[in-house]
């Protein structure tokens, strides 16, 4: 009788332990979202501050700012992605930089720095892409013309003075170094996970180019006028975006694609990423400080977040919903705090349909090509009118100089370089127009590099340029896939301006704006859907 009482405990001590280690491996398999034990897909995000902690000059005006603070961090933000396994893995790495532009100096900088770190990574695995704020650091190294040839200082072959800040070389290390470290960071952070796409829509761009009755079109120019004719351009109020989860269905991190650059607060003189940092910071509160913000501006040359038509309203509407009663007007912060809340919204709104539909195993294809495209021809009558300018504002540099030196105190006066510094970068503006007039004599095309990405039912193309949207729009409207996302800026690239604007003669269509015209223009829609075809047939 004992015997069989043990006997009984034991069993059904066996069977709690059983059923207690069932209870355990259900609770853990529910815990892993159904799919995701056959992901394929390994993400890893990170993020790093960019921000020198001297003084820089500001890069995005034709006069020289000196930082004065720091209203906002700039930052870069790295998802890394690979497909696969070993040698023959599909892998991408996706940078976003709360900066100007993205130079071949920066590039390559990162990529020699990435790929010595990890060998398993080659250079055109690594896409950087700027979100083209106007209040980052400057970096770029100048190039010498022969009136400032002898000059052993980078900032004054740049700007015509020499200021106290930071030099460019440096800066350039600094922000490299940062990034390359934060990539290394992301590409080491990996796990198994999946990818949702949506859109959503937010008023963020506007095109800022204003036409009168003769045709002739102006950056910002006057609307409230009898000669106003019409807004030269069309506009893109999409919000394209990505999410990234974990295997447990966790939200880690979202892209952000628009077409606006961040250039709300363009005329300032801190450093700031603009309103995107007032993006980070809206989202952060709503889906948790660890959740990865990646922002990328779409095709965006003619466009920006300023009003051209019904501006007082709109700052009104600001005043009386409390996003900023002590400033208006373009450097307001409450157009940003505007603009943060309403891509805020696009982001959760759409956020609740992504978590039923993350891809776990989707197609992955990255490809990469330098293709060629037509440089923009420029004539003799633009060289002659662009050297001409060219020494106008050189005698005005010339005489302001004079005047600095004959009276010294001048430098006392807040901001007392911006005059003479936009004469100098005015200078030198027209000999780059003589340095392509000669360059497109040997060197007709100028080869560029784009790269496509294939996530399954959806498609990323990148392009150098401030793309003019009516190219965007034309890739965008003849991709084969469901969602297109275009990334402009990912590398040094000058505006690509559509026939009209050069018509109409703006800013962005001038001969020293530009490397590539119409043709080329379209020549990079045309090879940009051949490469999505491709991949869209593998």
């Amino acid at each position: 009788m004992k015997k069989n009482k043990i006997r009984i405990l034991i069993l059904s001590f066996c069977c709690a332990v059983s059923l207690f280690s069932c209870n355990i491996e259900k609770n853990n398999t529910e815990s892993i979202s159904p799919g995701a034990s056959k992901s394929n897909l390994l993400i890893g995000w990170a993020s790093v501050n960019i921000t020198p902690n001297e003084n820089v000059l500001l890069h995005g005006q034709f006069h020289a700012r000196i930082s004065e603070g720091v209203k906002d961090s700039v930052t870069a933000t790295i998802l890394a992605i690979e497909s696969g396994s070993g040698a023959y893995s599909e892998k991408a790495i996706l940078i976003s930089c709360d900066l100007g532009i993205i130079s071949n100096d920066l590039y390559e900088a990162v990529r020699k720095q990435v790929t010595t770190s990890l060998p398993e990574l080659f250079p055109n695995h690594i896409i950087i892409n700027a979100t083209h704020t106007h209040t980052a650091p400057q970096y770029i190294l100048p190039k010498k013309y022969p009136f400032d040839s002898t000059s052993t200082s980078e900032i004054k072959s740049a700007v015509g003075l020499d200021l106290d800040v930071m030099a460019f070389s440096k800066c350039l290390a600094f922000i490299s170094g940062q990034i390359a470290k934060a990539t290394v960071k992301a590409w080491k952070n990996r796990k198994p996970g999946g990818i949702s796409y949506g859109l959503g829509h937010a008023v963020l761009g506007h095109n800022r180019l204003e036409v009168d009755f003769s045709g002739k079109s102006k950056l910002y120019g006057t609307t409230n006028r009898a000669g106003f004719s019409h807004i030269e351009g069309f506009e893109d109020h999409s919000v394209n975006l990505i999410y990234t989860w974990d295997t447990k269905s966790k939200l880690t991190g979202i892209v952000i694609n628009v077409a606006s650059p961040s250039q709300v607060s363009e005329g300032e003189n801190q450093v700031s990423a603009d309103y995107w940092h007032d993006t980070r910071v809206e989202l952060g509160k709503r889906l948790g400080k660890d959740v990865y913000i990646l922002p990328q501006c779409s095709a965006a040359g003619d466009q920006s977040p300023h009003f051209m038509v019904g501006a007082k309203a709109e700052e009104r509407m600001q005043r009386l919903m409390g996003f900023d009663s002590l400033q208006t007007g373009r450097g307001s912060m409450g157009r940003r705090r505007q603009l943060a809340l309403d891509i805020s919204n696009a982001v959760t709104d759409v956020l609740p349909y992504m978590k039923y539909n993350v891809k776990w195993n989707p197609v992955f294809i990255h490809q990469q090509k330098t293709v060629e495209l037509s440089r923009r021809l420029i004539g003799k009558k633009d060289v002659d009118d662009a050297l001409a300018e060219s020494k106008s504002w050189e005698d005005k540099y010339q005489q302001m100089l004079h005047n600095i030196e004959e009276n010294p105190d001048i430098k006392q006066k807040p901001r007392w370089y911006e005059g003479i510094t936009r004469a100098y970068q005015k200078m030198r503006r027209g000999h780059t127009v003589k340095e392509r007039y000669d360059l497109q004599k040997i060197q007709p095309q100028m080869p560029v590099e784009v790269h496509v990405i294939r996530i399954g039912d959806m498609v990323i193309a990148t392009n150098p340029f401030e793309l003019y949207l009516d190219y965007g729009i034309r890739i965008k409207a003849r991709s084969p896939s469901v969602q297109t996302f275009l990334i402009q800026l990912a590398g040094g690239g000058t505006y690509v301006p559509t026939s009209r604007s050069i018509a109409g003669g703006a800013y962005g269509a001038m001969p020293a704006s530009t490397l590539i015209g119409p043709e080329g223009g379209q020549e990079l829609v045309e090879r940009t859907l051949e490469m999505i075809n491709e991949v869209w047939e593998k």
